[in-house]
């Protein structure tokens, strides 16, 4: 089924690539026409400047210039009055740059979102506390998610995954990119074979101050076969971040992580715990893995072991002033991903440091 879903997405990618299907493209974004929940993505732009950006965009991929070409923010929203209501269509009409912001709600999917070669950001909303509030439903039928042949990094933010099924992947499936994952939530992924929420296939993805919760690998037919109820580690280095891996389960190996004998997983500030296998509960692990535990990561079959205590960056169980020290190391700018981020912002600053503050002291 992941073989079909790249052959698909390279089929679509080169078919956005010629003339005949950019003019095509340019006119179902006319206002007039709401094919593919597009609603009114052309106020301001006609179908031939719009025919002329598809085209440019595909000759500036072709010379390595897709960088330099114009970004837009293309909006999703279910009630018709964002530029579209389908987050696959919205997301097949970006190009590297293009933000994708997707309204709270539900949107049960008809196929699988697919980023295909394009740097894009896709951006969810959140709730008053924070939470993704913008939830992408697999409906037990399809992957969610696939990330596939990106050159740089795709951003995937307040998001929920969810009801996904498939052989490998049910939430999502990483091959050649690196996507960074910030705030998103994977549940209630089902993989027939490996990898419940994500199967990661020479990637290297990120995950943020995300939720791994109640996904699954295994199937009736072949008892005892399934393995990584949560993530798969194929090859690369996976990091997670400041997230919570629990409740996962597997019929055979790895209830949380499977790694193969070429991969990495990097755990910072991360609990995984409380997550079932018959046999490897946690990890599965294969020679030559590499799993890299810091930053008060926790490992554990019973969660009570597992404090939620993010700011407790040394893991002696207490945030102090070493905590303090650590954070003041790493003070300004941190690229994509440093453990004393806690609000996730990619700046160590005066946000963290109140969250630091506030959790002064033993955790709870």
């Amino acid at each position: 089924m992941t073989t079909n879903l790249i052959k698909n997405a390279t089929v679509n990618a080169t078919t956005k690539a010629n003339t005949n299907a950019t003019m095509n493209s340019a006119s179902n974004r006319n206002t007039n026409g709401n094919t593919n929940g597009n609603t009114n993505r052309n106020t301001n732009r006609s179908p031939i400047v719009a025919a002329h950006r598809m085209l440019a965009t595909s000759l500036l991929a072709c010379s390595g210039l897709l960088a330099t070409a114009h970004a837009d923010t293309i909006t999703v929203c279910p009630d018709g009055s964002c530029d579209f209501t389908d987050p696959v269509a919205a997301v097949n009409a970006a190009v590297t740059g293009d933000i994708v912001e997707i309204a709270a709600g539900t949107y049960p999917l008809a196929s699988t979102l697919t980023v295909y070669g394009q740097a894009i950001t896709i951006r969810g909303a959140v709730d008053a506390e924070g939470r993704p509030a913008t939830v992408l439903d697999g409906q037990g039928a399809l992957t969610v998610l696939l990330v596939t042949s990106v050159i740089g990094q795709p951003g995937l933010e307040n998001l929920v995954l969810a009801n996904g099924r498939s052989d490998y992947g049910g939430g999502a499936f990483v091959s050649g990119s690196t996507p960074v994952f910030r705030n998103c939530h994977f549940r209630d992924n089902v993989a027939n074979w490996r990898g419940g929420a994500m199967f990661n296939s020479s990637s290297s993805p990120t995950l943020i101050d995300c939720e791994i919760t109640g996904n699954s690998a295994g199937n009736t037919q072949f008892p005892s076969s399934g393995s990584a109820g949560a993530v798969t580690v194929g090859s690369g280095t996976s990091t997670l971040i400041g997230c919570t891996v629990r409740q996962n389960a597997s019929d055979g190996l790895g209830g949380a992580f499977q790694l193969s004998s070429s991969s990495t997983l990097v755990l910072e500030s991360t609990s995984v715990c409380g997550n079932i296998a018959p046999t490897d509960p946690q990890f599965s692990v294969l020679a030559g893995a590499v799993v890299i535990e810091r930053f008060g990561a926790c490992v554990s079959d019973d969660c009570a072991d597992c404090p939620n205590c993010p700011a407790d960056l040394t893991g002696d169980g207490v945030v102090g002033a070493p905590d303090l020290a650590t954070m003041l190391i790493a003070w300004g700018a941190c690229g994509k991903a440093c453990a004393s981020d806690f609000d996730g912002d990619g700046v160590v600053g005066g946000s963290d440091l109140s969250i630091l503050l506030s959790s002064w002291g033993a955790c709870d």
